[in-house]
């Protein structure tokens, strides 16, 4: 079996990384990035980091959705733990909806994996509370305007009868770049909304290297 990180054969992977990879996800779980102020996500995009989301999407790994947040610095009170603890509990942990046909090609929703893996984290619910009305192109190659252009209104809501009165909503997605999609999942909310809504993904890309990084790697068709 193959290591996920660098493609080395090893007897001693756990069950994706080699002991140098692992070591190497261990240093890029201190590069907590915060976008604003609204924003946590737990890891850099560096190239294991993409490699590690790329099998999590487009290999059928969901586990690593879980491999992950246990190793980001949520799990080892770093800065994601102390970011949210300066909001009220509980934590609410609410999906970027899948249209349901990149669901039929999946099997499953990545951030609802993602999302799991964070409730299960910090003692939170996952609630489905977003739901998406139309498919939209990828947004690999677009620029920040045409990306908040190709998801605005993208989204609606889905909330209980009897809403919490207290808590924190984070949106939940594997990668954030310019913040399109997930900035209109909380416009989705509206702005009489009873919580407060947050932002966390796994992965921060600098959107000035986003088509750098296609150009160089154009198997990994991110979505954010």
């Amino acid at each position: 079996m193959e290591c996920l990180g660098c493609g080395s054969t090893s007897e001693v992977l756990d069950p994706w990384l080699c002991p140098a990879c692992r070591q190497a996800l261990a240093n890029e779980s201190k590069e907590t990035r915060f976008p604003n102020d609204d924003v946590v996500c737990l890891f850099p995009m560096r190239t294991l980091s993409r490699r590690l989301v790329h099998a999590l999407k487009y290999k059928s790994i969901p586990g690593v959705a879980s491999y992950l947040v246990r190793r980001s610095s949520l799990c080892n009170r770093g800065l994601a733990s102390q970011f949210l603890a300066q909001f009220p509990e509980p934590y609410f942990f609410v999906p970027v909806p899948l249209h349901r046909a990149r669901y039929r090609e999946r099997g499953y929703n990545q951030a609802e994996k993602i999302a799991a893996a964070l409730a299960w984290a910090v003692h939170g619910r996952v609630c489905k509370w977003l739901y998406r009305k139309t498919f939209h192109v990828s947004q690999t190659k677009l620029s920040r305007e045409e990306r908040e252009w190709n998801v605005a209104g993208a989204f609606g809501t889905m909330l209980p009868e009897k809403m919490p009165t207290r808590g924190t909503v984070f949106i939940v997605d594997d990668v954030f770049t310019t913040g399109a999609t997930t900035g209109a999942c909380m416009a989705a909310f509206g702005k009489d909304f009873p919580l407060n809504v947050k932002i966390c993904t796994l992965l921060y890309e600098e959107p000035a290297t986003a088509v750098m990084d296609f150009v160089a790697d154009n198997s990994v068709e991110w979505n954010p």
